[in-house]
């Protein structure tokens, strides 16, 4: 059996051949066929070849570019004429994701791309349709509220008063006691529609972009203060505020108290005393909290704490407060251009964040 090996010598290549010599001829010999032990070996040079081979590839090379250049320019224009469409297509759905509903493509030929280009379009064209019917209803359902709102407000207006005065006459003993319970159920559940319907009216306002704010300089935490001792709070040790300096903010005090109003009372309902209200400042906010150490928020209810008129629990139904506080809170803090969060504390409890940016609040430390 031959045996074969490349090499470079002098730069150049050469193959070398080594193959083993073998007795051949009369068959009466006893050692034919059997290997001699002589090798013989060839070198060959192999540069004329490599020559060749070289020349023959470059030939391929130059012979290749033109029906390569042929076939570039009619593939250039198939692939242009495929990925128009395509690019279209992507821009129309970048624009439909941005919210331009009544954008569409005008489909070209009937191919696959253009069938594509129909079915995005009839998509297109049901999912503006959803929108604008899901939209009509919002607004139906936000007029229908705020007609609701307002025409109770009269009559409950007149009705909060008597019930005050007969709640007066029951807490002083001076009916029967049933007639007592029954009165002041009345009174209590009076009051807390008549809270409601403020609440939705003042809902309303925000969903005309009416709501207006009234901003001027004033001390947070005398704010703080009398909005703890307004609700008898401060008073009953459930709820403290930590501040130990004044932080003068450019706010809406109304609109602050209603903020407060609504964490607070929410963390009395919902979690377990002491709630802690506290505020400090950063490089660009003034940061308020308000954290309770009740169980928390659960984790499912977090998408949907700012929600109108949603409840983490569907035992407590009948619980207080109108179930949109949360949401006009939200809406009180991005009417002065912040932000309001809620998280869960380490240690248990739930705290919420206010966040007023300085260029609406400006703290300052005494």
């Amino acid at each position: 059996m031959a045996a074969y090996q490349r090499s470079q010598w002098k730069g150049k290549p050469w193959l070398h051949i080594g193959m083993p010599v073998a007795y051949a001829g009369d068959r009466e010999l006893k050692n034919a066929n059997q290997l001699s032990g002589l090798v013989v070996y060839a070198a060959l040079p192999l540069e004329d070849d490599r020559r060749d081979l070289a020349g023959l590839a470059k030939i391929a090379r130059i012979a290749a570019i033109p029906p390569l250049a042929l076939a570039l320019v009619p593939a250039l224009l198939a692939a242009r004429s495929v990925l128009r469409p395509v690019r279209k297509l992507r821009n129309a759905a970048e624009r439909f994701a941005s919210g331009d509903l009544g954008f569409r493509v005008q489909p070209k030929g009937y191919d696959e791309i253009a069938d594509l280009t129909r079915s995005f379009n009839a998509m297109a064209t049901k999912l503006q349709e959803d929108d604008t019917q899901r939209r009509r209803m919002e607004a139906g359902a936000k007029r229908f509220a705020a007609d609701v709102a307002h025409e109770l407000r009269t009559p409950l207006a007149a009705m909060a008063p008597v019930t005050d005065l007969l709640a007066q006459d029951a807490a002083a003993h001076e009916l029967p006691p049933d007639t007592a319970e029954a009165i002041q159920l009345v009174a209590e559940r009076t009051r807390a529609l008549v809270s409601m319907i403020e609440d939705l009216m003042e809902m309303s306002r925000f969903d005309a972009r009416a709501a207006p704010l009234r901003a001027e300089r004033l001390d947070l935490r005398a704010l703080v203060t009398k909005s703890l001792k307004l609700r008898g709070w401060e008073s009953s040790g459930q709820v403290r505020a930590e501040m130990p300096f004044s932080i003068m903010i450019t706010a809406d005090s109304r609109r602050i108290d209603a903020i407060l109003a609504n964490l607070v009372g929410n963390a009395l309902r919902h979690g377990s005393p002491p709630v802690i209200v506290s505020a400090h400042t950063t490089s660009d906010h003034v940061l308020i909290t308000v954290r309770d150490h009740g169980p928390g928020i659960p984790e499912e209810a977090f998408p949907h704490v700012f929600e109108r008129f949603y409840r983490a629990s569907t035992t407590h139904t009948t619980s207080a407060g109108s179930g949109i506080g949360l949401a006009l809170a939200q809406e009180n803090a991005l009417l002065h251009g912040g932000t309001l969060t809620a998280a869960n504390a380490h240690g248990g409890g739930a705290v919420f964040t206010l966040a007023l940016p300085l260029a609406v609040s400006e703290g300052d430390s005494n």
